[in-house]
């Protein structure tokens, strides 16, 4: 089988669709892998064939979506729209039917609306992913990229509506690219039906934050665990990081991901003032050290791109921006987290974070010092890691990625019988 997966989301959106595509290349089947041109390497490092890269740049398009403030609501979103979306269809539709021209199925990221006009014109079957609950509205759970604090069970069905216009506007956004193909101005079926079949939902989640399929989710909604990363041991880590690993207690892990650039420098300076007034120890990852003043990070340790399965279960805690991918290897290796949350998802996996008793209060832009070194206080207490490690084994039992690769094979198969 041959099968396109398509993503143009952050490394975060990335790199469990590489575990998904070794997971069917070790069944055979043959994979290529399109995403933003920022991670061409990293796929190829991890032994995943790249298809050719779109001209879209996600370092790029989130610094003018940071500058022009995009991605704060929907309604600034649904604003930018013109600018910030449209431009970039034409080149990116080109580029998913290339990389899917001679693909038997295609999945694709919420995000990548023209892999869904690619799967109708090659007449493949398609699978809609998405690594948070965004795609199947649901009472059981909200609407995670419109998670708002005041926000109670009642609302969380309602939330799912905005995801839904979005897929619509982009629907809307794709209409000449689709007339050229031949294809109808709006598929028949909307978000539900392609091909004439139900469209397959996949929402992969780690099973702490949802732990059962939701019970009024549609018969083409499916959950699966989140493909999560390989697990590595401390020698995968690099010697001056071991060195400093056994020099002391066991260290708070500090980085917020693909945010960095975008990290606010008193809202950081302040919680590594907390970590200092406490004599906690920290490794900080070299994006976010370079945003601080020196006199801050000097006494901790400044990492490059090191292997988080191999050190978060060395660390006391892990402090990031609250991305699924962090999240979740954070939860398995059983070590506590603080969240500091910039936009959409993370908010929410904050919360359900703490609802589960693996993280404190999330930080804001408003949390003082004070109150930052209380929620250390309670990010390292034994009570928070005995909980942590509590979760933990039941998870690193899952295999997500093989979930995912075993529905993906399951799907093509459903998808030529219900043809037939």
């Amino acid at each position: 089988m041959r099968v396109s997966i398509q993503t143009l989301g952050s490394l975060g959106d990335v790199m469990p669709y590489i575990t998904t595509a070794r997971a069917l290349m070790a069944g055979g089947d043959e994979v290529t892998l399109m995403a933003p041109r920022e991670y061409t390497a990293t796929i190829i490092a991890h032994g995943v064939t790249p298809a050719t890269a779109p001209a879209f740049s996600l370092n790029e398009w989130n610094a003018e979506a940071e500058r022009r403030g995009t991605l704060s609501d929907p309604v600034q979103f649904f604003r930018d729209w013109g600018e910030m979306v449209v431009p970039y269809v034409e080149d990116i539709t080109a580029h998913c039917l290339m990389a899917a021209e001679h693909a038997d199925i295609l999945l694709g990221n919420s995000i990548c609306a023209p892999a869904r006009v690619t799967a109708e014109a090659y007449e493949i079957p398609y699978i809609l992913s998405a690594q948070q609950p965004v795609l199947s509205p649901t009472r059981e759970a909200p609407c995670a990229m419109m998670w708002r604090p005041w926000q109670g069970a009642w609302m969380n069905k309602a939330g799912y509506l905005t995801v839904d216009i979005a897929q619509r506007l982009m629907l809307e956004a794709l209409k000449e690219q689709r007339r050229a193909l031949d294809l109808r101005p709006i598929p028949e079926g909307g978000m539900r039906r392609h091909l004439g079949q139900p469209l397959a939902h996949v929402t992969s989640v780690s099973p702490a934050l949802l732990p059962a399929r939701p019970a009024d989710w549609r018969a083409n909604d499916h959950l699966t665990p989140y493909p999560s990363l390989d697990v590595q041991g401390p020698d995968d880590l690099p010697p001056a990081l071991l060195d400093f690993l056994n020099s002391g207690a066991p260290p708070l892990h500090v980085g917020l991901g693909s945010f960095e650039s975008d990290a606010e420098r008193e809202q950081m300076s302040r919680l590594m003032r907390a970590i200092r007034r406490l004599r906690l120890r920290a490794i900080i990852s070299s994006g976010l050290a370079e945003q601080l003043p020196h006199e801050l990070t000097k006494d901790h340790f400044i990492a490059g791109h090191v292997s988080h399965p191999a050190l978060f279960p060395l660390c006391a805690g892990v402090i990031h921006h609250g991305g699924a991918g962090t999240l979740d290897t954070a939860l398995r290796a059983g070590t506590p987290q603080l969240i500091v949350p910039d936009r959409l998802d993370q908010f929410w996996h904050g919360a359900r974070l703490r609802e589960i008793g693996v993280a404190p209060a999330h930080i804001t832009g408003r949390t003082t010092e004070d109150e930052m070194a209380g929620l250390l206080t309670e990010l390292t207490s034994p009570e928070m890691r005995a909980r942590a490690q509590a979760l933990a084994p039941a998870l690193r039992a899952r295999n997500g990625a093989g979930d995912l690769a075993a529905f993906t094979r399951g799907e093509r198969e459903r998808f030529q019988q219900n043809a037939r």
